[in-house]
């Protein structure tokens, strides 16, 4: 399976979704196409069979017709491969997945089931007990996810596929998928909230206190190990990044065809939204003006921080002046941060309040700043530890969006 033609298929999603109102028009339109992905062909009885029969016994011993959906099958047309249920877009699918559990229970040969609204796929099997389904999907995904890496999505329905499909391979895959997910977890909520897990707090200290672990020093364990794990996790990933980014900067001045800085050509409050052709080497020309590469470093990464969450970035602009380097939203003039990056110590500035931005940030030193300059101020060592800031950032962009915050009049300058 290609990712392009899950993005299509999402595209589609896109298009179609105000109009698909029931189970059947969610058929035909999403899993229908996405069967097709799979290589396997609905029109085709012998593999794709719709409204597919099978009996379950009830409590009471008597023996009822059960019918599924979809149910797909070797190229013999003897062995089946998996079922798809299908409900209403919309539809809580956890609440209803016991409808596959009653197909995997009566069908010896069965072990894979997909519960869909078109959109959502969760995707379920009998990893621990032959024939009993599993509680938890070992693997799901959604049309309307934004943010998917559509190429390892791809990589791993493509093993659902007809020419790919082998039960002992993909049991293995699937519980590899159902342990990472439950690792990711795990570690997710153990860096969120070191003290909760208390075996991982034990294992976090076990070299660095020796003493006896009383209930203070353990909660005094708890702060320290919060205040430990985000410098820690931007050392790890933080670095690596400004790496990669200088990289694709180098490579964009090196006619490369990445991705490269923007500005607009007028700072006049009446200039167009329409991106100016000047280069970087042109704009940073201007007298007094040095834009340095670590300004550009800062530029892209914010840049790289609002495309993640949704924002246009070929909207996300800068302009360097002498005493500090704007990153905006469609015009120059409309800023949202500016970097420090020339004084003893870096730092930036947003359109934050300063008891807001306190909340919304943890570990770092802020101040209030110079009417002049902006609203808040904070300071950082090094523009990677932006990641950390990415709430701050957001909000700062929605202020200036909203109008909450007087930004970008004359040249810029929040006024007192």
């Amino acid at each position: 399976m290609d990712a392009k033609h899950l993005l299509e298929l999402a595209q589609r999603y896109q298009d179609n979704k105000n109009y698909i109102t029931n189970e059947e028009t969610a058929k035909v339109a999403l899993v229908v196409p996405f069967i097709r992905l799979l290589g396997y062909d609905p029109g085709v009885p012998r593999e794709v069979r719709l409204e597919f029969t099978a009996e379950f016994t009830q409590g009471d011993g008597k023996r009822l017709p059960d019918r599924m959906d979809f149910a797909i099958f070797d190229k013999t047309g003897t062995k089946p491969l998996m079922v798809i249920e299908t409900k209403p877009l919309g539809t809580d699918l956890m609440s209803k997945s016991q409808q596959l559990a009653r197909y995997l229970a009566q069908m010896p040969d069965l072990h894979f089931g997909i519960i869909t609204d078109g959109c959502r796929y969760l995707f379920f099997g009998d990893l621990e007990s032959p024939n009993q389904m599993d509680k938890e999907p070992f693997f799901s995904f959604s049309l309307d996810d934004s943010k998917s890496d559509w190429s390892k999505v791809a990589n791993f329905l493509s093993k659902f596929s007809r020419d790919s499909f082998n039960a002992e391979t993909l049991v293995t895959d699937a519980e590899n998928s159902r342990y990472r997910q439950a690792m990711i977890d795990k570690l997710t909520n153990a860096l969120k909230a070191p003290g909760a897990d208390e075996a991982f707090l034990r294992w976090l200290t076990s070299d660095v206190y020796k003493g006896k672990r009383t209930q203070a020093v353990m909660t005094r364990l708890q702060e320290i190990a919060k205040d430990a794990i985000e410098p820690a996790l931007l050392h790890v990933i933080g670095d690596e990044f400004v790496d990669k980014l200088k990289e694709r900067i180098s490579r964009a001045k090196d006619g490369g065809k990445d991705v490269q800085p923007h500005t607009h050509a007028s700072a006049g409050a009446g200039s167009d939204n329409s991106t100016s052709d000047a280069s970087v080497e042109e704009i940073s020309a201007r007298p007094g003006i040095d834009t340095t590469q670590e300004e550009l470093d800062f530029f892209e990464l914010v840049r790289t921080i609002c495309e993640k969450n949704g924002v246009n970035p070929e909207k996300v602009v800068y302009r360097d002046t002498v005493n500090y380097f704007n990153v905006s939203y469609e015009r120059p003039t409309k800023w949202f941060l500016r970097f420090f990056s020339g004084a003893r110590r870096k730092s930036i500035v947003t359109l934050v309040p300063v008891a807001e931005a306190a909340q919304l940030v943890q570990g770092f030193e802020l101040e209030e700043a110079p009417a002049t300059f902006g609203v808040s101020r904070i300071y950082i060592d090094d523009v990677a530890q932006l990641w950390a800031l990415t709430t701050v950032i957001l909000r700062s962009l929605e202020l200036l969006q909203n109008g909450a915050a007087e930004a970008s009049r004359s040249d810029g300058v929040v006024l007192s």
